[in-house]
C-alpha cells in the first residue's frame, strides 16, 4: 500500500505567523501532500501565508475560536477525508527528514498498532519528554502550579509507550468515532491526546515511538506559565472531563502497570 493517498495531514493553527513558514518549507522540501489547514480565527498574519502557498486549496478559514478537537475533526468534515491514517501535526513544527514514511511503515508493520509518534526535539537539539507514562493526580497538580515543567518529566524508552504529546502522532482510522470524526471535541484544549492513547489502549491497540524519526517543535507550555491563565483553566477542565469519563477504566490501567 503506497503512503500518498493514505494519509492525511491535519494542522490547526492560531496566531501561528512566527512558525509556520518554517513548516511550509518543510512539507515542500519533501514533496508532502494531503496536508490541510484549519486557521482558527488568526489575527496576525497566518492565514495570509497559508492561502499564498501551494496549498491554498486545502485551507479551512475559521472566522469563531473553537478547540482544538473539533477544528481537527472539522478538517475531516470539510475536506470528506477517508484516508486510513490521520496525522496530527502541530503548527510550530518542522522536520529536516520523511519521518512521515518512517511512521507509516513501522504502522504498516503491525495490525495492532493504532498510533505512532516520532522523537520530537527542541529546535537547540535538546529532548523533548514527549513519550508518556499515564500521569498520575500528584503530577498533574505539579504541572498545573508550574512545579514540573515538560523537561522535568521522564521519557519512556519506547518502543511501545502509555501516550504521546499531540504535536504529532500518526493515528489509524480503527480509531475513528461512529460520526467519523477523530478526536472528542468535549476537550477545548488539552487532554485529547492522552485521551485517544488511553482509547487506544482500551481498544487493545498499540502506541509506538519511533526513535528513528525526529521532528523539531517550538513547545510553549503556555498552560504552566501562568497558573491564572485560561490555558490552565481549559487543562484542568480537560482534566476533570477525562477523569469523569475514563474513571474506574482509567485507574484499572495504572494499577495494572503497577503490579
Amino acid at each position: 500500500m503506497a503512503k500518498e493517498g493514505n494519509i492525511s495531514i491535519l494542522v490547526v493553527t492560531h496566531n501561528h505567523g512566527d512558525f509556520i513558514q518554517k513548516l511550509l518549507n518543510s512539507l515542500t522540501r519533501f514533496n508532502i501532500k494531503n496536508v490541510y489547514f484549519c486557521d482558527a480565527k488568526s489575527s496576525d498574519n497566518t492565514a495570509e501565508i497559508l492561502l499564498n502557498s501551494s496549498y491554498s486549496n486545502s485551507v479551512l478559514i475559521k472566522k469563531k475560536l473553537e478547540g482544538f478537537s473539533k477544528n481537527n475533526n472539522d478538517l475531516i468534515r470539510h475536506f470528506n477525508l477517508k484516508t486510513k491514517y490521520f496525522l496530527l501535526l502541530n503548527p510550530d513544527t518542522y522536520f529536516e527528514m520523511d519521518f512521515i514514511d518512517i511512521l507509516y511503515k513501522t504502522m504498516q508493520n503491525n495490525p495492532k498498532i493504532a498510533i505512532t509518534t516520532p522523537l520530537l526535539k527542541y529546535p537547540d537539539g535538546r529532548l523533548q519528554k514527549t513519550w508518556k507514562h499515564f500521569p498520575n493526580f500528584i503530577n498533574v497538580f505539579k504541572k498545573r502550579l508550574g512545579i514540573l515543567k515538560a523537561l522535568d518529566e521522564s521519557q519512556m524508552q519506547g518502543p511501545e509507550i502509555d501516550w504521546c504529546l499531540g504535536a504529532c502522532m500518526l493515528i489509524s482510522d480503527k480509531l475513528l468515532k461512529e460520526n467519523e470524526c477523530l478526536l472528542d471535541e468535549r476537550y477545548r484544549l488539552y487532554c485529547e491526546d492522552i485521551d485517544i492513547c488511553f482509547e487506544a489502549h482500551n481498544k487493545g491497540f498499540k502506541i509506538i515511538a519511533v526513535s528513528d524519526a525526529i521532528v523539531f517543535h517550538h513547545l510553549n507550555e503556555t498552560s504552566s506559565k501562568n497558573i491564572f491563565s485560561k490555558y490552565n483553566f481549559w487543562n484542568i477542565k480537560s482534566i476533570i472531563k477525562f477523569t469523569i469519563k475514563w474513571n474506574v477504566k482509567y485507574y484499572r490501567i495504572l494499577r495494572s502497570k503497577k503490579d
